[in-house]
C-alpha cells in the first residue's frame, strides 16, 4: 500500500510537472505572437519590456521540464541566450535612438524559437495523455 501511495504521489507531482510546463509554454508562444506584433509596430519600448518577460517564461520552462522531456533543456537554454542577445540589441538601438535593421532576422530567430516551442508543448500534451510513461 505504501508503494501504491508512493507511486500515485510521484505520479501526481509529474502530472503537474507537465501542467505547469503547458502552462508557461503556451505564454512564451503568446508572447513571441506578441514581439512580432510590436516589431511590425517598430514598438521598440514595449518590446523590450515583452522580452524580459519572455526571457523569465523561458527560465521557468526550463526549470519545470518534465523529466520526459529533458532532451529539451540545452535548446530552452540556447534559446534564453538568444532572447537576451535579442533583448540586448533592441536595447543598444534604443540607447542609440536608432530603428533596428535587422527586425527580418529578429523575427526569424523569434520563428524558430516558436517552432521548437509548439512540438514542446505537443510532446508536454502527449505526456498528458499517455499518462506520463
Amino acid at each position: 500500500a505504501a508503494k501504491s501511495a508512493e507511486q500515485a504521489a510521484r505520479e501526481a507531482r509529474q502530472a503537474l510537472s507537465r501542467n505547469l510546463s503547458s502552462v508557461d509554454i503556451e505564454r512564451a508562444i503568446e508572447l513571441i505572437s506578441r514581439l512580432k506584433d510590436l516589431h511590425r509596430q517598430r514598438s521598440w519600448s514595449h518590446a523590450i519590456w515583452e522580452y524580459q518577460i519572455l526571457r523569465r517564461t523561458m527560465s521557468e520552462i526550463r526549470v519545470s521540464m518534465p523529466a520526459e522531456l529533458e532532451s529539451f533543456r540545452e535548446s530552452i537554454g540556447d534559446f534564453i541566450h538568444q532572447i537576451t542577445e535579442m533583448e540586448n540589441r533592441i536595447s543598444q538601438y534604443l540607447h542609440d535612438s536608432m530603428e533596428p535593421e535587422d527586425v527580418p532576422a529578429l523575427d526569424a530567430a523569434l520563428n524558430s524559437i516558436q517552432q521548437v516551442l509548439e512540438i514542446l508543448q505537443s510532446n508536454v500534451m502527449y505526456l498528458d495523455n499517455s499518462g506520463g510513461s
